[in-house]
């Protein structure tokens, strides 16, 4: 009998620790399905992500490897690496309708602006996702299956912004980046509130990488860039 019990409760262990892989990794690949389906949709140009790690005891982890990639048209592979950043969710959001997130904390991001008149690769990004987010605003309420997104803090420190122009001969530069902080993301909207959480965090991040860029010393960059925000 006790041997049969100790096999019993081997087995119990075993399938419990089983139970918990597969959630755990059912988690990560929603997120990372998630990331990359919605950021393609949104910027119109391939969004990769390399690993999802959350912990599901404390909802916390990391997400690594995360790309946006540049979109036709352009000389540079890339418009975004994040090679890692951590991220907070509240996991029993995730079965209701309102998925929260609690913190987006994303550390030495690079950004690539690649300039050509009269735009660049960035501004391509954000006209798409404003295109996308402005549709998803017309949609009537209550016909959009899609789940509403909450970020409660999003940072963005430590970044460095690489310009690129052929204007007037290749030129290129490195400058850094102005910390980006938002709260409350998506909270005083009802419905499709993933395509206006997406078009707030984009705005801001460009916004910032346009205006760092603008500050470099390389003089035709500046002009061109500069052009932008008179």
């Amino acid at each position: 009998m006790a041997k049969k019990m100790k096999y019993t409760s081997i087995a119990l262990v075993l399938l419990l620790a089983a139970g918990f892989l597969v959630l755990t990794l059912t988690v990560d690949a929603i997120v990372e399905a998630n990331i990359e389906k919605i950021g393609s949709e949104m910027t119109g140009t391939p969004v990769t992500v390399e690993d999802v790690s959350i912990s599901l005891f404390s909802g916390e982890g990391t997400i690594t490897g995360f790309r946006i990639a540049n979109p036709e048209g352009y000389k540079m592979e890339h418009a975004m690496v994040m090679n890692d950043f951590f991220i907070r969710i509240d996991l029993f959001s995730l079965l209701s309708h309102e998925k929260r997130v609690e913190e987006i904390i994303v550390t030495g991001p690079a950004l690539y602006v690649e300039q050509k008149l009269p735009g660049n690769n960035l501004l391509t990004i954000l006209n798409r996702i404003n295109k996308r987010a402005s549709a998803s605003r017309k949609e009537p309420p209550g016909t959009s299956p899609e789940p509403v997104l909450i970020i409660d803090h999003f940072l963005l420190k430590d970044g460095s912004v690489n310009l690129y122009t052929s204007i007037g001969g290749e030129r290129s530069a490195w400058v850094e980046m102005s910390m980006v902080e938002l709260y409350g993301i998506g909270r005083d909207e009802r419905e499709n509130a993933v395509e206006q959480a997406v078009e707030q965090i984009a705005a801001r991040i460009i916004e910032q990488a346009l205006k760092s860029a603008a500050r470099s010393g390389a003089a035709q960059m500046k002009d061109a860039i500069e052009d932008i925000f008179r």
